[in-house]
């Protein structure tokens, strides 16, 4: 079933999960920088981060050196998006796999959806996620947006 970004999806599948605990402060991170994608909220994707790190498009590699790097590549890219007719996505599932206690690879699957209520092709976009914990708090390390996986 389809999920909205913040909505969560119950059905996400665990892998090695350490404590129910993780897996929700792990989801609670995600779904917070989902919900803050969808409505520009760039503090919040800020916040999400533990820099440095890097997202990778199809496009290019960017290095995220600190909070105001990830802050203005998100500024850039979601203005590049909305340039497009970007709407708002749509979180299709997730999947997270602890590695350890402090390391977590967090896939998603999504819809791009344009302002006139047509998805942006390819229909299912991906992407794989590294989150760590890092003095106590989960944050976002890597971010990697994979190719399309069909119209």
């Amino acid at each position: 079933s389809a999920c909205g970004w913040g909505q969560g999806c119950a059905t996400a599948p665990v892998h090695s999960a350490p404590n129910a605990v993780a897996v929700s402060e792990v989801m609670q991170v995600m779904h917070r920088y989902l919900a803050a994608f969808n409505v520009d909220d760039f503090e919040t994707i800020g916040t999400s981060w533990h820099a440095p790190g890097w997202l990778s498009t199809s496009e290019s590699m960017n290095p995220l050196n600190d909070r105001e790097g990830v802050k203005a590549l998100y500024s850039s890219l979601l203005a590049k998006i909305r340039a497009e007719g970007y709407d708002h996505s749509e979180l299709l599932s997730e999947d997270i796999k602890f590695v350890n206690d402090n390391c977590v690879i967090y896939r998603i699957t999504f819809t791009r959806w344009k302002k006139d209520g047509d998805f942006m092709p390819p229909r299912v976009r991906g992407s794989v996620c590294t989150l760590h914990k890092v003095d106590g708090k989960w944050g976002l390390s890597n971010v990697a947006l994979e190719s399309g996986t069909g119209d």
